[in-house]
């Protein structure tokens, strides 16, 4: 949501800007040929940068940019410690028949119900987390390379336009369309770097370092299970990952169930 309304504000007060001109959008801002220059060049040039499967997957991840779901860690504490009691009372099996809806939860919790050593789980599991933050970064990496190409494909469509003027002076038809697309492609270039991937950039980096850290939570959870832990003491060492309201109102819901 955060992002959606970003957007929309940012291109408000463009749309505002552009209504002071009185010059209209279509037409007078916004030519098909200008924008397809800029926005088409940049991404090939970005496509050159990767394999074309690193292109679709970085594609991919508008998706995530625009409805990523923030991570709960409280309520997976609280999920953890409720696995945990099932553990210690009913033994690894019956966590089977809990529900799980995070995946790299649920592939913990198989690997202990499976008996597997605790060293191969900690290894595995830091290996699914190395590899995913690895393949997110050079999304990142992608975007970030898009974001600095763009603004050059308008100072190359700003030149492409200076020339066309300088060919044309004794038409001043053709110096006011010249001079146009070379304006208006550097100002294409640095909306598409700036409302686009600049921050698809960096919320994609900003969740993928959200996503490692819940999923670090989930590795040091499993292997406190795995040692049949205490409950409460796997509640009292995940708590300290928590941020302090979490933290205290774990507590407070600790206290809450000691009284009941």
């Amino acid at each position: 949501m955060p992002v959606i309304l970003g957007l929309i504000v940012a291109w408000v007060f463009i749309f505002q800007q552009i209504g002071q001109t009185g010059v209209a959008f279509v037409g007078g801002f916004f030519d098909i040929i200008i924008f397809a220059f800029v926005f088409g060049g940049s991404l090939a040039c970005t496509l050159m940068r990767n394999s074309f499967m690193d292109f679709l997957g970085m594609m991919f991840t508008f998706t995530k940019f625009v409805y990523y779901s923030q991570p709960k860690p409280l309520a997976l504490v609280q999920e953890i410690v409720e696995l945990a009691n099932v553990n210690r009372r009913d033994g690894p099996i019956a966590m089977q028949n809990v529900e799980i809806k995070n995946p790299f939860l649920q592939k913990a919790v198989n690997m202990v119900v499976d008996g597997t050593d605790p060293q191969i789980i900690e290894s595995t599991l830091n290996t699914d987390i190395a590899i995913t933050r690895e393949r997110e970064q050079v999304y990142v990496d992608m975007l970030k390379f898009w974001a600095d190409v763009a603004p050059s494909f308008g100072m190359i469509g700003t030149m492409i336009g200076l020339v066309g003027m300088l060919k044309n002076m004794d038409d001043l038809k053709g110096i006011g369309d010249s001079f146009a697309i070379a304006l208006l492609t550097t100002m294409w270039g640095a909306m598409i770097a700036y409302t686009l991937c600049k921050p698809w950039a960096e919320k994609l980096e900003g969740y993928s370092k959200i996503d490692v850290q819940t999923n670090q939570l989930i590795v040091e959870g499993a292997l406190l299970i795995k040692a049949n832990t205490n409950p409460r003491l796997i509640a009292d060492r995940l708590s300290s990952r928590l941020a302090p309201k979490a933290r205290a109102e774990m507590a407070e819901n600790n206290q809450e169930a000691e009284a009941a």
